[in-house]
């Protein structure tokens, strides 16, 4: 709640108080902080991460203890150790260490080139990454950027409001681009006056009038002279007598055509209530089972779509099943009011989805009359997957 308001009240102020300050421009104070950041060596902070999707009935609260050290050697160009409740992460320039406190694994990875760390969830609008984005900022001349001052619990900062038609900041703090119709991607960065460091990162997610999402970086306990770690914590040899070596699942092979569906019973959201739905029942037609979870944005952006589908084929006897394989039954209703489905809403679909061999959502299988494979798919393609149910009712099966 807190960090809500503290969002609300930048946006509020940001806005009441957008004239361009007296004393400072916006470059002017973006280039102090990149001198800042660029003077330190070795830090430390806590980054708490507040995501807000309301459309898609999402929130999370993540908090890691972070420490960089930007003089060390490697493609990133600089090491760092992050600390959650669950977990400690490593990387050392060459590999990346997974600690797992409550298994007590450890995990090592190559990660020997910056496209192997550019989906890590630690650097997502860290310290780092505005370390990198900022001069990117600077010399980028499509955002408008827009100074002003801010007051939260009664501490001034400075607020700088940034925005590029159709782009956006990567990971990594370089320029990536999109093309959604509708969306913006405006950001707010609020900085301390004394100490020219970062405070706050907001992002905004604006799709045509809803404004209300966004994601909120909040730096604080920041140490720009932290005590440095042991040099052996770096590798892997420091943690072998206190961790296992963490042992992967054995991998299920992706399911064949050809293969006929395992039996199956899940539950079902309807409007009356909860009912159930079992492979018995789906004898004779064409049935496609979509497995989705609501942390999934290419599974949101494919829900809209499902209606369409499922009329497009209902007269062939085609029966779309959507499958959420993680969220509690809440989280069905929510969406099942949204998008009043005129298909089947189902859920508690994990065992079924993993062991037809997928590690990602959305992911679907599309089986014939006779409760065979056709084909699996990653991805939620309209137009590839109408076509194979087209095929399916053109041969009459």
């Amino acid at each position: 709640m807190k960090l809500q308001l503290t969002l609300f009240w930048c946006i509020l102020l940001g806005s009441a108080m957008a004239q361009s300050n007296q004393k400072e421009s916006a470059n002017t104070v973006l280039s102090k902080v990149k001198s800042k950041l660029e003077s330190i060596g070795q830090l430390s902070y806590r980054q708490t991460r507040e995501t807000r999707y309301y459309a898609d009935n999402y929130s999370n609260l993540f908090t890691a203890d972070m420490y960089i050290d930007f003089t060390a050697k490697g493609p990133l160009k600089f090491w760092f150790q992050a600390t959650d409740s669950r977990s400690v992460f490593i990387y050392n320039g060459n590999a990346t260490l997974r600690l797992n406190n409550e298994e007590m694994t450890i995990e090592s990875n190559a990660a020997a080139t910056v496209k192997s760390m550019e989906n890590n969830s630690y650097l997502y609008n860290s310290m780092a990454m505005l370390r990198n984005m900022i001069p990117s900022l600077m010399a980028n001349d499509s955002f408008q950027r827009v100074l002003s001052d801010t007051v939260i619990e009664k501490k001034a900062y400075y607020n700088i409001r940034f925005e590029g038609t159709n782009k956006y900041f990567g990971l990594l703090g370089d320029v990536e681009h999109f093309t959604m119709a509708g969306l913006r991607r405006p950001y707010y960065l609020l900085i301390d006056k004394k100490t020219w460091l970062p405070f706050q990162l907001i992002s905004k997610i604006i799709r045509g009038t809803d404004d209300r999402d966004f994601v909120t970086l909040t730096y604080t306990a920041i140490n720009t002279r932290p005590e440095k770690p042991e040099q052996s914590s770096w590798g892997y040899a420091f943690y072998q007598t206190k961790y296992k070596p963490y042992t992967p699942p054995v991998k299920i092979p992706l399911v064949k055509p050809g293969t006929t569906l395992a039996r199956f019973t899940l539950p079902s959201y309807t409007a009356s209530g909860i009912d159930s739905i079992s492979s018995g029942q789906l004898s004779g037609k064409i049935v496609l089972l979509d497995f989705w979870f609501k942390s999934c944005g290419p599974c949101m952006e494919a829900m809209p779509h499902y209606n369409d589908l499922q009329n497009q084929f209902k007269k062939e006897g085609f029966e779309l099943l959507t499958i959420n394989v993680e969220d509690p039954v809440e989280d069905i209703a929510y969406f099942y009011k949204k998008y009043q489905p005129v298909y089947k809403m189902m859920y508690n679909g994990n065992k079924l989805w993993s062991g037809l061999g997928f590690t990602g959502c959305p992911s679907s299988v599309l089986v014939d009359r006779n409760g065979k494979v056709v084909q699996a798919f990653f991805g939620f393609d309209e137009v590839m997957i109408g076509k194979k149910i087209r095929e399916l009712v053109g041969k009459g099966e």
